[in-house]
């Protein structure tokens, strides 16, 4: 397996994680109602967002694996996911969850939603994991690593592989039928064998999804493996592929062709779908980032924060300002809006300026003796330090565990961006 040279930037996929993330606060904007703008935002949204995602993740997480080694990547992943995903869960989930449940509900008090004592078939989005449901696939996602890499890492250096990846129509060619393949075996596997020994999902655990973005995550984890012949092509613009998806998902949803109105023709178009608009996305946000953005680098930090925050605040904020569930979008887009600005406020004048908040929340934990090489971290402890104390418009300079922050490691580089490499996904 190749590693990561030094000079390696990907600065796009920190604009693209950043637009997936804030554009959660979008999607569960649409839970407070039933308005048809907000509903095609969240439709439009699971075509490719949190593929796309998790298609970022696999291939940071491939990254992580070649500059620490597999355990390493392992431990501190756990590390940076787990404890946000259980903080967060325990501190601001019930809370979410009663408000939401009296937004769409009778009102009852606190300890009788704990208690349960709730109508039968309450509405509303009442699955105790809400937005945080990704986190889980994470943490499935970064036990699996290891394992991805080394396979994935064998399959690249097949010479079936590379006569599957000469010159982009193959390349293209092969990714589609791959990724649609594995979907197939993915959610049929799950109907067939996780179902009935398990029913659904037991204790409202994303399974299902966990498994239904798992191709997308091995994408991301053999684009990085074969980064310098497998990404310049993948992320040139596609625009015949899009038309051409669009048509097909269009056709299946609209029951146009028997075939592609089936569960199976769905799942195959959507996929198609997912792939094309990725392939664009990339071109568009390599053309757009092609280097580091101050702006960017913020947005890449405080999403997180937002992401974590964002369900609380909608319900809490909706709640404030008397709102039904019958309201429509302008009222929706002011519940929005201002869910960003006291979420932004809360990662800028209090997530950022507590190492403690940093830890349980943002998962930023101090790094510790790092191994430079062989020879360990022989940095001056000067720059250690004025790197533990310093807090930029970034972050901390912990460890990183932002979803949108990626900035090379390199001898040449000052210790801020040098930090700035560690993600959480």
């Amino acid at each position: 397996m190749a590693r990561s040279a030094p000079d390696d930037h990907y600065h796009h996929l920190d604009a693209l994680r950043g637009i997936f993330m804030l554009g959660g606060v979008f999607v569960h904007a649409s839970t407070l109602g039933d308005d048809p703008v907000f509903h095609g935002i969240a439709y439009a949204s699971g075509l490719f967002r949190m593929a796309d995602f998790f298609l970022i993740s696999g291939f940071l997480s491939a990254m992580l694996v070649g500059k620490y080694g597999p355990a390493r990547t392992v431990r501190r992943r756990l590390a940076s996911v787990g404890v946000p995903f259980l903080c967060t869960l325990v501190l601001l989930n019930p809370t979410a969850l009663w408000l939401s449940y009296n937004f769409h509900n009778p009102d009852v008090s606190f300890l009788d939603f704990l208690h349960g004592r709730t109508v039968p078939e309450p509405a509303g989005e009442l699955r105790w994991l809400l937005q945080l449901w990704f986190l889980v696939a994470l943490l499935v996602y970064a036990l699996c690593t290891p394992a991805a890499v080394s396979l994935l890492s064998r399959v690249v250096s097949s010479p079936v592989y590379r006569r599957a990846t000469t010159g982009r129509p193959r390349v293209m060619a092969t990714i589609i039928v791959s990724v649609m393949v594995s979907t197939i075996v993915m959610r049929g596997g799950y109907r067939a064998a996780v179902v009935p020994a398990i029913g659904s999902d037991p204790l409202d655990l994303p399974v299902e999804e966990t498994l239904d973005y798992l191709p997308f995550f091995l994408l991301g984890v053999l684009l990085h493996l074969d980064r310098r012949r497998l990404l310049p092509a993948f992320q040139r613009p596609a625009p015949i592929l899009l038309a051409v998806a669009g048509v097909l998902l269009l056709a299946s949803t609209r029951g146009w062709v028997g075939g592609l109105a089936s569960s199976t023709g769905v799942v195959l178009s959507r996929t198609l779908f997912t792939v094309a608009i990725t392939v664009n996305l990339f071109a568009v946000a390599s053309r757009l980032v092609p280097g580091p953005r101050p702006a960017v680098r913020y947005l890449s930090d405080a999403s997180y924060t937002v992401y974590l925050f964002h369900y609380f605040w909608i319900y809490v904020i909706a709640t404030l300002l008397s709102f039904d569930p019958s309201l429509r979008w302008p009222q929706m887009l002011l519940v929005t809006a201002l869910t960003f600005g006291v979420t932004f406020a809360l990662h800028h004048f209090v997530i950022l300026r507590s190492p403690f908040l940093r830890k349980i929340f943002n998962g930023k934990f101090p790094a510790g003796r790092r191994q430079g090489g062989r020879h360990g971290d022989r940095r001056p402890a000067a720059a250690s330090a004025a790197r533990t104390a310093t807090v930029t418009a970034a972050g901390s300079e912990s460890e990183r565990t932002q979803p949108l922050r990626w900035l090379p490691s390199a001898p040449h580089l000052d210790p801020e961006r040098t930090q700035q490499l560690h993600w959480i996904l």
